[in-house]
């Protein structure tokens, strides 16, 4: 799997499953969180290097995120995961294989119109409000919070099965607001969970190198 990828490439897998791993062991985390980041991780990197194989992490990963945000209360990120995030992550599969850049054996990243950006901002907002009555409804903790994350992953993941290069920004807003919504257990006291304060300051560097690597795909 590691045969085509650069130094820096490897710097940032190794280095960032090494910081979580140490993290974990530091504070004795528990291993479904730990395991989640480190999956997460993987599934980045994959997918910054334009390599269907990240969508597939991806599903595993959400399946992992979805059980340990139900353990933490956090139903919002639960019922986005199963309902929509793993159906997108699905889609994103069969795109990918059709779109599929036979010389660099990645994906061919694609354009979004401004009719499809203007439709996507108006179901963002219309999905916002259902989701945030959904979640208030469940009594999720940090309900505010928790929207945004849903509505972040919402527009990353479905701009990444379009194979638009800015489902990273979105990927990048929903890592600061997830180190704000697993952060407030941690100041709470709950250190089990500190894995997953790390993966969104992990990730932020791997999403930034995501989105510089898809303008590369992108001229090629």
């Amino acid at each position: 799997m590691l045969k085509d990828w650069s130094k820096l490439e490897k710097i940032l897998l190794f280095g960032s499953i090494t910081t979580i791993s140490l993290v974990s062991i530091i504070f004795k985390s528990d291993l479904l969180h730990t395991i989640c980041s480190i999956l997460i991780i993987i599934s980045t990197l994959l997918v910054a290097k334009g390599k269907n194989l990240g969508n597939i992490v991806g599903i595993i990963a959400t399946i992992i995120y979805s059980i340990v945000s139900y353990i933490n209360r956090f139903y919002g990120e639960v019922i986005i995961c199963l309902v929509l995030i793993i159906p997108f992550y699905t889609a994103g599969i069969i795109s990918w294989a059709k779109h599929k850049n036979e010389e660099t054996n990645t994906v061919k990243i694609d354009k979004i119109s401004k009719k499809e950006w203007l439709l996507i901002l108006i179901v963002g907002i219309i999905t916002f409000i259902a989701i945030y009555y959904l979640l208030k409804y469940f009594n999720t903790n940090e309900l505010l919070v928790s929207t945004i994350s849903v509505i972040n992953s919402l527009f990353a993941t479905y701009l990444q099965v379009r194979r638009s290069k800015y489902c990273f920004c979105f990927y990048i807003l929903n890592d600061f607001t997830l180190l704000i919504l697993w952060g407030i257990p941690v100041i709470l006291g709950n250190l089990l969970v500190l894995p997953m304060i790390f993966e969104p300051i992990v990730n932020l560097i791997n999403d930034l190198y995501g989105f510089q690597s898809w303008n590369k795909l992108e001229n090629k």
